[in-house]
């Protein structure tokens, strides 16, 4: 054993110090038909946050203010006599047996009403380490499920009342209804997701209404708020099922931006919480739709499992995955598992899929995650011997030939039209000085060709390119045109993807 001492765990990310450029400038779009966190309104939709804490001063928050608790009755019938004792008792989802009051009737309790009251009153005495609270309306006790529960202690019976031996005291029992999960809690986990995988974001949120049908127009909306400094946007679609007409949807709106030089990349997630066989989902690879990646993981165990059984409604692993393409760069999977472990050892640690189906169910097999895989879905997988929950791969809705197949294809590209087209503004409508023979002047085709090559250079450098070549053919006619033509090319980064080893015995080792 160490001697006794005092240690210090240094955090990461407290000071908000922001990273340089503007690969992990990143948002996140909800939808609802609720009340709106008190930072946001109709008119005023979309916030920067450059960590958790700042979205929590704009009022998103995990303290299940916009949940419908669900609550149950018990109509005292019969007051009993006196000594008579009640026990009511709650099968917590999550805590297992919790005593909510224990009731004995006194003299004076001579009324179904008076005994209702001292139940709720032995209830409420309890209200700070139980959660549960209770209202008494003549004789009928109230009980309000505590907070967090939403719609999870909806069905069954978890709440029971046990009588001490001959008590005559009765009433009727109605177990919990009408909870409904907090919206403002989810968006809370996929802002804290993150920030826990990207400690120095820079987050853009935007709350909107549900439309009547979804153009996903709202990450043009943000995109022109941000500036056009936008890198990557999840979209969380908890309002309507998965539909791979939302991906291409999706694609065409990133498409649009992207041919006004405001480059970005969507993140889809969308409920699947009624898909039963994973395999219904269909094959995204045929869409073409490489500005879209659809993740349909989950957390199995802990927060994103929880509000998952409040909710009733995929939760995903949206938070996370967008943190993990911020952090990553351009040129970089999000599947690598020396940088992206996205278990923090408690969230994330057990996998499930967004249905509710757990990783290490005995139905998910690896034919099954393979299919997912070559469907071009994003989800957790773990490593045998490694701990730690890994994405399977950065994968976009398109083919697995398309130059564009990966994120980080993407990025990479985006990140180079970016910079290429920052260096060429000042170049536009400059003149053109020619040969006499009509052909560009050596130092001018110079000129474009360096100013093409500063930014791709620099990718070079902070290791998001393997090279690249510029040149500018001299021979064309730019008189007739008013045009030049500037050829790039790029050698991107590699991807070990797969990785063979031939291993086996022999005699002797040279």
């Amino acid at each position: 054993m160490a001697l006794n001492n005092i240690s210090f765990v240094l955090g990461q990310g407290g000071l908000g110090r922001p990273l340089p450029g503007e690969d992990h400038i990143s948002a996140l779009i909800f939808y609802t038909t609720g009340p709106m966190p008190t930072g946001f309104s109709t008119t005023s939709a979309i916030r920067q946050f450059l960590s958790l804490a700042d979205a929590e001063s704009a009022g998103i928050l995990n303290d299940y203010n916009d949940e419908t608790a669900a609550t149950a009755t018990y109509q005292v019938t019969a007051v009993g006599n006196s000594g008579d004792a009640v026990t009511i008792t709650v099968a917590d989802p999550y805590h297992g047996s919790v005593v909510l009051g224990n009731y004995t009737q006194a003299v004076g309790d001579t009324s179904p009403a008076n005994v209702a009251a001292k139940i709720a009153a032995a209830i409420n005495a309890n209200t700070s380490s139980t959660g549960y609270s209770a209202i008494v309306s003549t004789a009928t006790v109230t009980i309000k499920a505590r907070p967090g529960l939403g719609l999870a202690i909806n069905s069954g019976t978890p709440l029971s009342v046990s009588l001490s031996n001959g008590a005559t005291i009765t009433g009727e029992l109605t177990q919990f209804s009408g909870g409904m999960g907090s919206k403002q809690a989810v968006w809370h986990y996929h802002i804290s997701e993150y920030f826990r995988i990207q400690p120095q974001g820079n987050l853009y949120v935007g709350i909107f209404g549900v439309p009547n049908t979804y153009s996903f127009s709202e990450i043009a909306a943000v995109q022109n708020f941000a500036g056009g400094k936008l890198r990557q946007v999840g979209i969380y679609k908890d309002s309507a099922a998965f539909a791979p007409a939302d991906v291409t949807a999706i694609h065409n709106q990133c498409a649009a931006l992207t041919a006004t030089h405001k480059e970005v990349i969507a993140l889809y997630a969308a409920d699947i919480s009624g898909v039963t066989d994973l395999t219904s989902l269909g094959d995204l690879s045929p869409l073409n739709a490489n500005y879209c990646s659809a993740v349909i993981s989950q957390d199995g165990a802990a927060v994103g499992s929880r509000l998952f059984a409040a909710c009733g409604k995929s939760i995903t692993t949206l938070g996370a995955l967008l943190g993990a393409v911020s952090l990553a760069n351009v040129s970089e999977s999000i599947a690598w598992p020396a940088k992206f472990n996205i278990s923090d050892g408690t969230e994330c640690d057990t996998i499930a899929f967004a249905n509710g189906k757990l990783l290490a169910d005995a139905t998910i097999n690896d034919n099954l995650l393979t299919l997912l895989h070559n469907n071009r879905y994003i989800f957790m997988r773990k490593f045998v011997g490694v701990a730690g929950s890994y994405f399977n791969d950065n994968s976009t809705s398109s083919a697995t030939t398309s130059d564009y197949a990966y994120i980080s294809d993407n990025r990479t590209i985006q990140k180079a039209t970016r910079g290429v087209y920052t260096a060429l503004v000042p170049a536009l409508n400059s003149p053109i000085t020619l040969n006499s023979n009509g052909t560009i002047a050596d130092y001018t085709a110079a000129y474009f060709q360096t100013q093409a090559e500063e930014p791709l250079a620099q990718m070079v450098r902070d290791g998001d390119l393997s090279d690249y070549s510029v040149a500018v053919n001299p021979a064309q006619n730019v008189l007739g045109t008013s045009k030049i033509t500037i050829t790039v090319s790029l050698l991107p980064k590699g991807t070990a993807r797969n990785i063979v080893v031939n291993i086996g015995f022999n005699v002797t080792i040279n």
